[in-house]
């Protein structure tokens, strides 16, 4: 499994905040294929997503930054430990920031992320995170993405709640739906185009998307190793 480099100002981690640690533990290690020790989730050895026990069911989206400006921008920092700062969006939105020298995460590919995006109440809460990651932001249609080296990151757009989500990779969306309503979850939505918007047994809220297996090329031996 590759590994991402994180760069300042990107999604770069997810906790579950969960009420039931055991039940959250069972749930993402059969569907998701996650190692789960010590309230950290891995993928074949690579850091995935931190699980934490709390009063509430939430995944919370973490980007590699610090809390400087968040204040000054009309946010509001709430916590801090020695590896998350949790703070709220002008909207009310959760996210979090680390500053972290482990940069290099799973991502991309089926029990992974492979999309983040933010349903903003206004334009206000959009603006807000533009500004306090200095993000190129372009619009389609009514849909903000976020641009990094030319490519989209994540995704953004108006709506009814201030919320993160995260997109977690299936090779194969219909059955994975299956496999998580056996294991106590359920389906809000979908499966169409691709993707569906569903909950875990706890009622906390994620995406799933159907993604193919990464593809290797094999290196001949009379390959330059440059």
């Amino acid at each position: 499994m590759p590994a991402f480099e994180g760069k300042e100002g990107m999604p770069f981690w997810q906790d579950l905040v969960t009420t039931s640690l055991l039940k959250s533990t069972h749930f993402y290690s059969e569907l998701l294929g996650w190692e789960i020790v010590d309230g950290t989730a891995r993928k074949e050895g690579l850091p995935v997503a931190g699980l934490v026990n709390a009063q509430m069911d939430m995944w919370v989206t973490s980007f590699l930054g610090t809390p400087d400006d968040v204040e000054r921008l009309g946010g509001k920092v709430l916590s801090a430990d020695e590896t998350i700062t949790l703070c709220q969006d002008p909207a009310g939105g959760l996210f979090g920031l680390k500053d972290s020298d482990e940069r290099f995460v799973a991502a991309g590919e089926p029990g992974v992320p492979v999309w983040y995006e933010y349903v903003a109440p206004g334009m206000e809460a959009i603006d807000f995170y533009g500004e306090l990651f200095d993000w190129e932001i372009r619009e389609d249609d009514g849909y903000f993405l976020a641009f990094e080296d030319g490519a989209p990151f994540l995704g953004m757009f108006v709506g009814e709640t201030a919320q993160w989500f995260s997109y977690f990779g299936v090779r194969d969306l219909e059955a994975a739906c299956r496999q998580l309503e056996q294991l106590g979850g359920g389906v809000e939505f979908g499966p169409e185009n691709g993707t569906a918007g569903v909950h875990d047994p706890n009622g906390a809220q994620f995406f799933l998307s159907e993604v193919d297996e990464p593809v290797f090329e094999e290196i001949d031996e009379a390959d330059s190793e440059l």
